[in-house]
């Protein structure tokens, strides 16, 4: 276990965390003294990706920062959202780097330690501190954590690729539609408006009518 020890360079909020989501984010109760009142906030680490809880990783890196910051209170280092223009995401997540007081040490930056651990990416779009890259760098050099293995995917390029799965998936034709694929053909039943309708049955395909049960016609598809 490696710590990373750093001073706060910007304002804070004080909040005890309540869940540990992954290896990025969490719920967090801050209290509002001058307003009496208690607010529960979802919290995203403002320079880190940790792997997704499907992939390699995941689970290891949310236990990892459960560890450390389950039922703690931390000052969240409060940052400005690029896409939004505020410290709160397109997810209503507060954008913030955790820090931790550690007696006698001093204040521990939680994400610059899941980065030095082996337990999370940078999201280098966001232009993190130089020391950043250093701590990327060092744990991968001494394979730590995720990098102890040479097939580690970015968790953004991860869910790129379950998103084209998914998206790949729904333009295929639906088994329902495959069974019952209407043809042009009317039914030859007299008096039927119908058309033959490709089925499935227990002797493999035949047409019917798509009026079926009210009418029961029916021949080979060979």
């Amino acid at each position: 276990m490696l710590f990373a020890f750093e001073e706060p360079d910007c304002d804070t909020l004080r909040a005890q965390v309540l869940r540990v989501f992954d290896g990025d984010g969490f719920l967090a109760r801050a209290p509002f003294p001058l307003q009496g009142t208690e607010v529960e906030i979802s919290v995203r680490c403002g320079f880190i990706d940790a792997p997704e809880m499907q992939q390699h990783g995941g689970e290891e890196a949310r236990a990892f920062l459960d560890q450390q910051i389950s039922g703690q209170w931390l000052n969240l280092g409060l940052l400005i959202k690029m896409d939004t223009g505020g410290m709160v995401d397109r997810h209503r997540r507060i954008v913030a780097v955790p820090y931790l007081w550690s007696d006698p040490h001093g204040w521990r930056n939680i994400e610059l330690e899941m980065i030095l651990n082996g337990w999370a990416w940078l999201l280098e779009r966001y232009c993190p501190p130089e020391h950043y890259f250093d701590a990327l760098e060092d744990a991968q050099r001494n394979r730590r954590g995720i990098w102890a293995r040479d097939d580690n995917i970015h968790p953004g390029r991860f869910k790129n690729q379950i998103y084209r799965k998914k998206a790949k998936e729904s333009d295929r034709p639906s088994p329902q539609s495959e069974l019952f694929a209407r043809t042009e053909r009317p039914c030859p039943q007299e008096g039927c408006n119908g058309h033959l309708v490709q089925r499935s049955g227990r002797f493999g395909t035949f047409y019917g009518c798509s009026e079926f049960p009210k009418c029961r016609y029916a021949r080979s598809s060979s």
